[in-house]
């Protein structure tokens, strides 16, 4: 807060020191900012790394229900067993113990295979693109992740071993040893708590599907986005001249086109252009650029679209459609017309409805007057409008997208930072040792370096949003496998525990038909509660995935659709395998037993 305060109070100076500023800077809503680093570094991230946590901790719980129901079922088996040991004399002490000792032993055997395939997981998640996180690279498997993975395990393993733990010491014996059945007691109550259970596992289940649907969804627009230049077979890589070698403009333009030409030459190369800015290259510029005879709007901020320096031969390379006039060429020369191209978006901006071909734009001169024209007012002429790209990132959702980008030619500005965009007629990466060849002959003191191809640069690009899809996908399997398995497991114990009912409905005449069908009618009862209350789960974390999606919606009706029915299927199998069995029971052994 102290430091707000501070620049706050420097702003507010500044604008006094430069009245001819001042209006413009308050019509662009110019504000400065104080934030934590941490909240710098993690800004982008922290929504993923959010969602990310939801995703693990719901897959966590449905293997706590999971693991909780299958207790149960046990507890319920083993009640005969804990009332005998009660009625011979074992303490309820030791009886706590013994049942707190054998759930702690599972779930800590679980977390500690957890942490081997974890460590495992880490290669895996590299070749995800999950270095490209802030700090990922300073993932290990360390103490505190050990540690925090066995505590996390110990307490599940106590927290679930209390429930047979409660059932055994609320045990009535003279009930238990007067109970026929061979399984102990499996009430109404028991039964709807375990269905419970499995409804709970279904709803997370779908919740996260359905988040996982909606990335995959956003993903594929992503992937399917007009980045407006094509990167297949186009190769990268920077030079930086030294000013010890190249002090002027002289030296800087003849490297650059005695480097080009012999680029060009080599063989597979089809066309070859330098720039300043490479797209998602992540070094970029921009800088304030008003049209001639353009009247701004009261209150009318001024803009700063992206400034970008190339030669000819950078357009054709990069694939980057001409939509009026003509490319940069040998004639826009240090002594020629200054000239620019600019895209459609800055066309637009300047000269709506208008042929923006021989306009002219200019930079700020007069910081009294900035839109004034002086005598040392240098014009820009526009020669070409190209496609609008994208230029720091695939989706063009960043600000600097919006406002639009325009081109100056080398030759007449140049720079001694310089990225070739090479365009190849087979694999980018097999003309890489000959440019370099090359290139050491012109200058063999100067690195050829961050050689990539253009594929490269777009797949580390759209790594952040890849990462997350696949971990969703992940957890979103596992929450299906899971449920499924839970499912399963009580519409099987339900068939043993009614095993004699089963038996008595069929010796009465009923056919396997009904009996297939009141099995299976649990299971869909269970599945249709969970995907009821699934429904309203993720409606109601709607807004949290939004963040993460482009171009499609939270409700997006397909995806909803096809995740219910998905599920829906993988839930109907699990309950047709125990009501099958059902099917399968002899009324003769059923009533033949205790």
């Amino acid at each position: 807060a102290v430091a707000q305060q501070l620049i706050d109070a420097l702003n507010a100076a500044n604008l006094e020191l430069n009245p001819g500023l001042k209006e413009a800077l308050i019509n662009t809503g110019f504000t400065t900012f104080v934030v934590s680093f941490q909240d710098d570094l993690v800004r982008e991230v922290r929504p993923t790394l959010f969602f990310l946590w939801g995703g693990v901790l719901f897959v966590l719980l449905i293997g706590c229900v999971n693991i909780a129901n299958l207790v149960m079922v046990r507890s319920s088996v083993r009640v005969k067993e804990l009332a005998t040991r009660f009625a011979l004399g074992a303490g309820r002490t030791r009886v706590t113990r013994q049942l707190l000792t054998e759930s702690v032993l599972l779930t800590v055997t679980g977390g500690a295979a957890g942490l081997l395939i974890g460590y495992w997981s880490l290669g895996v998640l590299e070749s995800l693109g999950i270095d490209r996180l802030p700090r990922a690279s300073e993932i290990t498997m360390d103490t505190t992740v050990v540690a925090a993975t066995l505590g996390l395990a110990l307490t599940v393993g106590l927290v679930i071993g209390l429930i047979p733990i409660v059932g055994a010491l609320r045990t009535n014996l003279s009930s238990v040893f007067r109970e026929e059945g061979r399984t102990g007691t499996s009430g109404k109550a028991a039964r709807l708590v375990r269905g419970s259970l499995v409804t709970a596992q279904v709803a997370i289940a779908l919740v996260l599907l359905i988040g996982a649907g909606l990335m995959f969804a956003s993903f594929r627009e992503v992937l399917a986005v007009d980045m407006g230049y094509e990167p297949e077979n186009v190769l990268t890589g920077q030079v930086s001249l030294p000013r010890a070698r190249y002090e002027g403009g002289d030296e800087m333009r003849s490297f650059a086109n005695e480097a080009l030409a012999r680029i060009r030459a080599v063989p597979g190369v089809i066309s070859a252009g330098a720039t300043t800015t490479i797209p998602l290259g992540g070094s970029y510029s921009d800088s304030v650029i008003l049209a001639e005879g353009y009247e701004m709007a009261p209150g009318e901020s001024l803009i700063s679209p992206s400034q970008v320096l190339s030669t000819p031969g950078y357009f054709e390379a990069m694939d980057i459609d001409l939509v009026a006039g003509r490319y940069f060429d040998d004639t826009d020369v240090q002594d020629s017309l200054r000239t620019v191209i600019v895209d459609e978006q800055l066309a637009e901006k300047f000269w709506p409805d208008q042929d923006p071909l021989g306009k002219r734009l200019f930079q700020p001169t007069n910081m009294d007057d900035i839109t004034a024209v002086t005598e040392d007012t240098v014009f820009f002429h526009v020669i070409g409008v190209v496609e609008n790209i994208a230029l720091r990132e695939v989706t063009r959702t960043d600000a600097a997208s919006r406002v639009g980008t325009y081109y100056f030619p080398i030759e007449q500005q140049p720079a001694r930072g310089l990225t070739f965009a090479i365009r190849t007629a087979g694999e980018p990466g097999a003309v890489a040792n000959p440019i370099r060849s090359e290139l050491a002959r012109l200058d063999a003191e100067l690195p050829f370096f961050e050689v990539r191809t253009m594929e490269d640069r777009v797949a580390e690009a759209v790594g952040p949003r890849r990462t997350p899809l696949v971990l969703a996908l992940g957890f979103a399997v596992v929450a299906l496998l899971l449920s499924a398995v839970g499912i399963y497991g009580v519409l099987a114990f339900l068939v043993t525990t009614r095993t004699k009912e089963i038996g008595i409905r069929l010796a009465l005449g009923s056919g396997t038909e009904e009996i297939f069908r009141l099995i299976l009618r649990e299971g869909v009862v269970i599945v249709g509660a969970g995907i009821g209350v699934g429904l309203i789960g993720a409606f109601l974390l709607r807004s949290t995935i939004q963040s993460q999606l482009y171009e499609v919606e939270p409700l997006d009706p397909i995806v909803w659709v096809t995740v219910v029915a998905m599920l829906s299927l993988v839930a109907f199998i699990a309950c047709v395998v125990p009501a099958h069995r059902a099917t399968r029971v002899d009324p003769v052994v059923a009533l033949g037993q205790e």
